[in-house]
């Protein structure tokens, strides 16, 4: 059976950005005009995004932390000690900068290494903090490039079946703690300080979405057993 809350819809999908700020100055990144720039400062705290999860969040659901680079949000492991406490599946896209045996103490959690710039050396030493579900991207294939913010790409291949999702809500909050069904989406639904619960449903074939579902099948059933 299909996990219902209380306002009877199904999985929900949270997309967070957790910091623009990034040790990297890639210039295909779809982010750049917000990556270290002064005029887009992070204002979220790891207690701000708590509370926010706290009026929607359901164990289940699925949690994608972004950036930036989200190992320099401070207090990473806080955010994600208490998601593996409330049984949240859990993606953390990242250049593997902070990366290290911390990522062992959480089997909830898939982590998607991209290379981007980064040697050989740099990538065999976070290697080693991998566990057998985590995803190492050394380059990003042309036909599934993004380019730009709000068009991602999702193609369907061998570590990429999955064409269809459960989600039946979609919340992505950004780095200034704003809040959107998704970032294509242009409804303001207010802040992390300020938003309300409400009714919304996300498109059933957002590249997110179906990226993110995909994702998280490498995290296997064993920790969320009659959760979905």
């Amino acid at each position: 059976m299909e996990r219902t809350n209380n306002m009877g819809y199904g999985i929900t999908y949270f997309l967070i950005s957790l910091t623009n700020r990034c040790n990297k100055h890639c210039e295909y990144c779809v982010v750049k005009r917000w990556v270290n720039n002064l005029e887009f400062p992070d204002k979220m705290k790891t207690e701000d995004l708590i509370a926010f999860l706290k009026k929607e969040f359901q164990a289940g659901d699925v949690v994608e932390l972004t950036g930036g680079e989200p190992t320099l949000f401070l207090d990473l492991e806080m955010l994600l000690s208490w998601l593996k406490e409330h049984e949240a599946r859990v993606i953390l896209r990242t250049n593997g900068l902070h990366l290290s045996k911390w990522r062992g103490n959480y089997d909830n959690l898939v982590v998607v290494l991209a290379k981007h710039d980064s040697g050989d050396d740099y990538m065999n030493e976070r290697k080693k903090y991998l566990l057998p579900c985590d995803l190492v991207l050394d380059g990003i294939p042309e036909n599934i490039k993004q380019k730009k913010r709000f068009e991602p790409v999702f193609i369907a291949d061998e570590t990429s079946p999955l064409t269809s999702h459960p989600f039946k809500k979609t919340c992505f909050i950004s780095a200034d703690g704003k809040v959107k069904s998704m970032p294509c989406c242009s409804e303001d639904m207010g802040t992390v300080w300020d938003y309300t619960p409400r009714l919304y449903r996300c498109c059933k074939d957002c590249s997110h979405t179906l990226g993110a579902w995909n994702l998280v099948q490498r995290i296997g059933n064993q920790f969320f057993t009659q959760r979905t």
